[in-house]
């Protein structure tokens, strides 16, 4: 009888700790580093951090206005089939600032390819799982691209704040 008391006991702590580690939410890292100033074609999007500031754009102040008072550039989903068009490639490619293209699940290469477009380009939302995109010009053939997924590929409030923490830290890496 003994041995059943100790076997049920374990047996339920196991469980509790088995529930309690699968509950538990991630120790997500904030962004730290300097203050950025980040350009937004679009909704401004909601983020932890308090050292970063947002100015919202349109289309037309990439192509007639100097983008250096900014860190890096967000263009939001509702966006980004007009920021792929063939007119901006030139200001993504030409620019030392990187953009960040938000929920786009195509590559980054429809938005420096002036004869490929965003609709036209192949969707990689079920191989990749990204989220967003950033690419930044440089001195390589190609520039710099990077990728941004979600914690567990779900697309919570939380999930994606730290994501954003992440491309902060990019940015200012980038710099």
């Amino acid at each position: 009888m003994n041995v059943n008391k100790i076997m049920f006991k374990l047996s339920v702590l196991l469980i509790l700790f088995g529930i309690t580690a699968c509950s538990s939410n991630p120790d997500f890292k904030l962004y730290e580093g300097k203050p950025l100033n980040i350009a937004v074609i679009g909704e401004i999007p909601d983020v932890k951090e308090i050292q970063i500031s947002f100015e919202t754009i349109d289309f037309d102040h990439l192509l007639k206005e100097d983008l250096k008072r900014y860190d890096a550039v967000f263009i939001t989903k509702e966006n980004l089939s007009e920021a792929s068009e063939s007119k901006y490639a030139d200001v993504y490619l030409n620019s030392n600032l990187p953009f960040i293209f938000i929920e786009a699940t195509k590559s980054y290469r429809s938005f420096i390819e002036k004869d490929l477009n965003y609709e036209d380009d192949l969707d990689l939302k079920e191989t990749s799982k990204h989220y967003a995109i950033g690419f930044l010009s440089s001195a390589e053939e190609e520039g710099k691209y990077w990728y941004y997924g979600l914690y567990n590929d779900k697309a919570s409030p939380e999930n994606i704040k730290e994501m954003y923490s992440r491309i902060f830290s990019t940015i200012e890496n980038s710099q």
